[in-house]
């Protein structure tokens, strides 16, 4: 069965569910950077839809970005024996240089977080499609070790971003001889 990944709305999931979780890959600076994201369902279909959908604001705003391209990629099968079919379009093959190696990465790393995914292959309308590694071009399936220059940092604890604070959430402060309450404000 093929789900598609939808394009970004801009506006990103909200990292502080509760519930089942899945990580995801992003980049900051030039390596991975493991995100957690809450899962409805645990599938590779749905990683990549929180892959397509991008950092949140928050995220972006703290240095975590995507090398994907706003077009569609989707998840064409998972087989038994740890190989997943990706299709990605014209538009994803055009990525230019270090860029087209991170969207790689990026979803090869998603998409193994999944002990049934070993290997990835990228196909274009059911034609295997090169793409880069870190020896070079291949239109072979694909794993971690083809990205080990990638993740440098990616065994860190996923980014959770800070929770948001507001004046309410700070201890309210009683004036000696007053009995009005008052919050001071945030610095």
């Amino acid at each position: 069965m093929t789900t598609a990944a939808r394009t970004p709305t801009g506006t990103g999931i909200d990292a502080r569910s509760s519930g089942p979780r899945l990580t995801v890959y992003f980049v900051r600076g030039a390596v991975l950077a493991p995100v957690e994201r809450p899962a409805g369902a645990a599938t590779t279909a749905a990683a990549l839809e929180h892959l397509v959908s991008g950092p949140t604001p928050r995220e972006a705003d703290g240095g975590i970005r995507t090398a994907l391209p706003p077009e569609v990629i989707e998840v064409d099968e998972d087989l038994p024996e740890g190989l997943t079919t990706v299709s990605v379009t014209r538009g994803f093959t055009g990525l230019a240089g270090g860029d087209q190696l991170l969207a790689v990465a990026q979803v090869v790393w998603t998409l193994t977080e999944f002990p049934r995914v070993t290997e990835v292959r990228f196909v274009v309308e059911d034609q295997p499609v090169e793409v880069p590694a870190d020896d070079g071009l291949t239109d072979q399936p694909v794993d971690r070790d083809d990205y080990r220059s990638w993740p440098r940092r990616s065994r860190r604890r996923p980014h959770r971003p800070p929770a948001v604070r507001t004046e309410w959430d700070r201890p309210p402060v009683r004036h000696r001889g007053d009995a009005t309450t008052r919050r001071p404000p945030l610095a």
